[in-house]
């Protein structure tokens, strides 16, 4: 290295579209991600690979995941992303399900390159509305997305509707 170079701050980062073969990687940080918050997969990681790779991967999924990779090819992240069509405002719109970034490589770029990806995609298929959700507990992603500019942000709440509750509230046939 020549004496007046600088050493990179960022290992540099590659996003592309995830496939199958993704599928383990993804689910080492799917459970990294439930662990942030301070949940337990009910799973083993072998079968969440399984299942994340014939689930997010069918073509009625309704998922599109990218991953972040670093110069070695090791998953530093994900943005998972389902398409919408906005009636209100007649527009297609993205929801961002997710976007995670392992601890190790936090604060190194890799949630920007995976934003960056996302909106270069939306911008190139004429997309004009992303959505998102986050946690009004978690600083460190608040300072994240306000970097980005000026955000619309409402009061809405979110719900998820799961498990014994979901079959429960199923309409009872008369």
């Amino acid at each position: 290295m020549p004496p007046d170079a600088q050493p990179s701050a960022a290992p540099a980062i590659t996003v592309r579209p995830a496939t199958p073969d993704d599928a383990a990687a993804l689910a080492v940080l799917a459970q990294e991600l439930l662990a942030f918050y301070g949940l337990t997969s009910p799973y083993q990681r072998s079968y969440m690979a399984h299942a994340i790779a014939n689930g997010a991967f069918a073509e009625t999924s309704g998922i599109e995941v990218l991953v972040a990779e670093d110069s070695a090819g090791h998953c530093q992240g994900f943005l998972a992303f389902g398409r919408m069509f906005a009636l209100a405002n007649c527009r297609n719109s993205l929801f961002i399900q997710d976007i995670f970034v392992t601890r190790r490589a936090r604060a190194k770029g890799v949630g920007q390159a995976l934003m960056a990806a996302m909106l270069a995609l939306a911008e190139d298929q004429g997309i004009e509305q992303i959505d998102w959700t986050m946690d009004p507990w978690n600083d460190q992603a608040k300072r994240f997305y306000e970097k980005l500019g000026p955000l619309l942000r409402g009061n809405k709440v979110f719900y998820r509707l799961m498990g014994p509750k979901f079959v429960q509230n199923q309409p009872k046939e008369p």
